[in-house]
């Protein structure tokens, strides 16, 4: 992930996921790099990026904010930092973003300085994550918001702290700014947490589709624009700045997605295997779509999962069939989320 390894499970996705209900979680996703774009055209550079208006983003504000390429495909999905008026990270998802932004930076001749910092992220999970960072860092975490951040110098170890993270669970996001405090950051928070029912994890598929959350490259890729999946909210045509795709996200958005992302819930027994393939989904014997991620939510008590359709297809209480290599299943189109933010 971003050309470094990164662990996806310490005692299995099931079990990691119920470790994280019911206490506080570790999650080290240093993986997550950084691009900073720092300089006088940092706020246009970064406002040609993406179709979110990040005018609408402060000082110490965080803000989903996805690049997307000429004909509306997604590049990457990261959340932007607004560091300083001058200074933004984009903390991203897979991929050489950072060859991105650099290549537009030079041929549209932004004046900008544009590298990767020493920053690598942790996440703290679960319902006792405010009772740990209050206890490791102080009652002002209680009053931090969502999607906003600190910076902050803790015992030496500079980091900023975010009320942010990837999953619908109480979450934070620690961007450690020097790598050799990672291994002290990490003890000093498990030693906090020895009786708040501490464990690691790491980026859980089960949470993720409960909560209707995205993931890069798994569930939308540059195939894809925001209108198929869910998130047209993010497009601004109506601000005045030019951004990249604008034109032909204000064609898809005329005339209307030619598909959708869909919820499913699938019949039968729990599902324990998890698809490393999209398989075909099918309605009276014609391939309609695809299913790109699909578990058993023990919370739910259901086999759920994402499939993209095609429009005419996608329509809640439609019955479709998922061939998987071993059976045919039988499942329902649904809207999602599953849970909502608290």
């Amino acid at each position: 992930y971003n050309h470094m390894y990164m662990p996806v499970s310490f005692n299995g996705p099931a079990e990691d996921y119920t470790n994280l209900l019911n206490g506080v979680q570790l999650w080290d996703v240093g993986c997550e790099r950084q691009v900073q774009i720092k300089g006088p055209d940092a706020e246009a550079l970064s406002q040609f990026l993406t179709p979110r208006n990040i005018k609408k983003c402060s000082k110490g504000q965080a803000m989903y904010a996805p690049f997307l390429d000429f004909k509306g495909g997604f590049i990457n999905d990261p959340v932007m930092l607004k560091i300083d008026e001058d200074c933004y990270w984009f903390s991203l998802a897979d991929g050489d973003a950072l060859l991105w932004v650099q290549g537009l930076a030079t041929g549209y001749k932004f004046e900008v300085d544009i590298f990767e910092p020493d920053v690598s992220p942790l996440q703290v999970q679960g319902p006792n994550s405010t009772k740990l960072m209050t206890k490791v860092f102080g009652d002002w975490v209680n009053d931090l918001g969502f999607y906003r951040f600190k910076e902050v110098n803790h015992k030496g170890i500079p980091m900023i702290i975010s009320r942010m993270g990837y999953s619908k669970e109480l979450c934070f996001e620690l961007f450690l700014q020097d790598r050799s405090k990672g291994d002290k950051l990490w003890e000093i928070l498990w030693q906090a947490g020895q009786d708040l029912n501490i464990s690691a994890g790491s980026p859980n598929i089960i949470l993720r589709l409960e909560g209707g959350i995205l993931s890069y490259l798994a569930d939308m890729d540059r195939t894809n624009n925001p209108y198929e999946v869910g998130l047209g909210w993010i497009v601004d045509l109506e601000q005045e700045d030019d951004f990249i795709g604008k034109e032909a996200l204000r064609e898809i958005n005329f005339n209307g997605p030619s598909k959708k992302l869909m919820g499913v819930e699938v019949s039968g027994e729990p599902i324990t295997t998890f698809n490393e393939e999209h398989w075909p989904v099918l309605s009276d014997g014609k391939i309609v779509g695809s299913m790109n991620a699909l578990v058993y939510s023990p919370r739910l008590d259901k086999n759920i999962g994402y499939t993209i359709l095609d429009i005419e297809y996608a329509k809640s209480g439609k019955e479709i069939t998922i061939s998987s290599p071993e059976k045919e299943l039988i499942a329902t189109v649904v809207d999602l989320p599953w849970l909502k933010k608290d």
